[in-house]
């Protein structure tokens, strides 16, 4: 039976109370228009109250929470399958939705019937792009990607504005691209359950290898850059001291190598595998001495070098 409600909004959080809290107002404040919705919120075993908090202030949010933290991707799952729209909305529970955000990304996602997966824009708190759109990374991306050292250096680099798609995701057109994050991903249902939801097995690079599987299937990702989202990157999943910091950084190089060898169907004894494998190592290496380094003379969030 059809679904006569439309957007699902699912969250999942952990130890991060404030946070959620103002994702899921931003939320309830949006300008809906014609469209229906749910929030699911999918708690990974807080040690605050957010569950609490969420359940008191927001009533009408449907809770799930876990005994256990599941991590991203099978939580994502979870909320998904307690789900009832027709368009499934990720959304992290560190962003704040502008108030026309998600009508606009609807609508596209309407009208256009190739699309499966609808991103938008989004903005650092301090107004600066986190460039949502990107292609499917090349080799030198490691050294000329969005936070690497090159990149940041020569932020208008041909190849830097080639791959996040710079010179269109300041325009006001929809565009296609090869993947985006789910701080805010808006899905079919029907194609999201077709691909078995998103895969539980990579915790980074989960929206890559997602959305290249929904290219295969002969769907699209595309972006709605005027669908303007604040995310405050790294405070979705609370605090990391420097063991978490640590597997962050392997973890993200792990996922980046098994995505590599999954888009391109290499062998297991192909040498592009064992290249791939060095650079990537070599990466994560140069990543965890200067995170070391810092954590010497100051504290400060680690960031991914996507």
């Amino acid at each position: 039976m059809a679904s006569t409600l439309d957007i699902s909004v699912v969250m999942v959080g952990m130890n991060t109370r404030d946070y959620v809290r103002n994702a899921i107002a931003a939320v309830e404040e949006s300008d809906w228009g014609r469209y229906s919705h749910e929030i699911i919120y999918v708690d990974n075993n807080s040690h605050d109250d957010s569950v609490e908090v969420i359940r008191n202030q927001f009533p009408q949010v449907r809770i799930i929470a876990n005994s256990a933290n599941r991590n991203f991707c099978p939580a994502a799952n979870q909320g998904s399958g307690a789900a009832s729209g027709r368009f499934l909305l990720h959304l992290n529970n560190d962003t704040l939705v502008q108030p026309d955000a998600i009508v606009q990304m609807a609508e596209f996602l309407e009208q256009a019937p190739d699309a499966g997966v609808v991103g938008c824009r989004l903005f650092n708190p301090d107004g600066t792009d986190q460039w949502s759109a990107r292609r499917f990374p090349s080799w030198y991306n490691a050294f000329l990607g969005r936070r690497s050292p090159l990149g940041r250096t020569f932020p208008n680099a041909q190849i830097v504005r080639d791959y996040l798609f710079k010179d269109k995701i300041t325009g006001r057109t929809p565009f296609p691209v090869d993947w985006t994050g789910t701080p805010c991903m808006l899905v079919r249902r029907e194609v999201f359950f077709k691909l078995g939801g998103f895969p539980g097995d990579y915790y980074y690079w989960h929206e890559a290898a997602f959305c290249h599987r929904l290219l295969r299937e002969g769907w699209r990702t595309f972006i709605v850059p005027t669908a303007k989202v604040v995310h405050f990157e790294g405070k979705g999943g609370g605090a990391r001291p420097y063991a978490v910091q640590r597997w962050h950084i392997i973890d993200f190089s792990r996922g980046a190598y098994r995505f590599h060898c999954e888009r391109h169907s290499l062998h297991r004894l192909n040498p592009r595998r064992w290249l791939a494998a060095l650079g990537l190592g070599a990466h994560a290496g140069i990543q965890l001495l200067q995170n070391w380094l810092s954590s010497l003379t100051e504290k400060k969030p680690w960031r991914a070098l996507s």
